[in-house]
């Protein structure tokens, strides 16, 4: 794709789920909407069979929280503005953590509790039940935690 032609159509990109949630979250209303919220929230990270996912996970019980990357698989529309639950007027998707998203992909921090084979155990966990996964990642203080990051528009005064 060139950069500078704006007609140039972008190329097609293929996604391979990993695995699957479990939590108890079956409806999009009853999840939290952060993992701050879900503290104590037990679930499962279950990674599909024949693939060799076991030689992936090794050494990642060495991390207390990891990173999932997943698929908003309830969601089927793009919205360029949202109305999160803390403001008071829309914002552009891009400021958000909305799953309206172009491509609907969603990050959380889960604090891992074991692996068992195939199966991570994890807490403060506010995925959808049933939600694909496309990834997983140590969480590493030193480089994910940024002590100069700022709350953007989450800072500025809330009207009552």
């Amino acid at each position: 794709m060139n950069a500078d032609d704006p007609s140039a159509t972008p190329p097609a990109l293929t996604l391979t789920p990993i695995g699957v949630v479990r939590s108890p979250f079956a409806e999009r209303m009853s999840a939290p909407r952060q993992p701050s919220a879900a503290r104590g929230v037990q679930g499962s990270l279950e990674l599909f069979p024949h693939v060799g996912y076991e030689h992936a996970l090794e050494d990642l019980a060495s991390f207390r929280f990891i990173w999932v990357l997943f698929w908003f698989h309830k969601n089927q529309s793009f919205r360029r503005k949202v109305l999160p639950p803390r403001s008071q007027r829309r914002r552009g998707v891009f400021a958000t953590r909305s799953p309206y998203r172009p491509n609907p992909i969603g990050l959380s921090a889960v604090e891992l509790l074991g692996v068992e084979g195939l199966v991570l155990r994890v807490q403060n966990l506010d995925i959808l039940d049933g939600t694909p996964i496309l990834d997983l990642k140590p969480y590493i203080p030193y480089s994910d935690a940024i002590p100069s990051a700022t709350n953007g528009w989450l800072d500025e005064p809330q009207s009552t």
